[in-house]
């Protein structure tokens, strides 16, 4: 049988068609017709967690998940949990070294601290002067009191100094370093020596009198 030219070319077109619709097909696939795996068999096999059935399961699912948060924590694998502010502020009370601001962090800064909780220290009446202070302000006819707590408060930096000086040579026998200068650990020192005792932070760890 002949076919024309025009026949055949509708032929050849067609059958490209055919080839190009049935290129995108998987034939390895199931057929349409077959019935789609349930849900628990395709996750059956990706390994789900299953969830507890009893609440003894659920409880001792709990409790190995709470074991193993730890031990992780131990290892440092795991962050550790942060803070509330209750326990941040207790633990600057009792001077955990995470917990301390960059002011009170090193040796030095603790030596000075037991060195001021241990010892007497002018800087301890320092906030009498404040008082007098404003006293003078108000009253411009106390001009020799005014004087007076000019001199008093130079004796102080000069108090400062010189316990800067001795907490720093301290150091460096101590620990072999100093961190600061003689007026920087002596600053140090007499902001916390002049409050009171049980407004200071990191809480005193050692008693008056005592030798560190």
């Amino acid at each position: 049988m002949k076919l024309s030219r025009r026949g055949a070319t509708a032929l050849t077109v067609t059958d490209t068609d055919v080839e190009q619709d049935t290129a995108g097909i998987d034939f390895h696939k199931p057929a349409k017709g077959r019935p789609t795996p349930k849900r628990r068999d395709a996750q059956g096999r990706k390994g789900p967690v299953t969830a507890p059935k009893t609440r003894k399961e659920a409880y001792a699912r709990q409790k190995q998940l709470t074991k193993e948060q730890r031990a992780a924590q131990k290892a440092g694998t795991a962050p550790t949990k942060a803070r509330s502010a209750a326990e941040q502020r207790a633990a600057l009370k009792r001077g955990d070294p995470d917990a301390l601001p960059r002011r009170d962090q090193g040796k030095t800064r603790k030596l000075a601290r037991d060195y001021v909780d241990s010892t007497r220290m002018l800087s301890n009446y320092m906030l009498l002067l404040f008082p007098l202070f404003i006293l003078t302000t108000v009253v411009p006819q106390l001009r020799l009191l005014e004087l007076a707590v000019i001199v008093i408060f130079l004796g102080l930096v000069g108090e400062w100094f010189i316990v800067g000086r001795r907490l720093r040579a301290l150091a460096l026998e101590r620990f072999g370093e100093a961190d600061g200068t003689n007026m920087g650990i002596g600053f140090y020192m007499g902001s916390r020596a002049y409050m009171p005792r049980k407004w200071r932070l990191p809480a005193p760890q050692v008693q008056r009198g005592d030798t560190f």
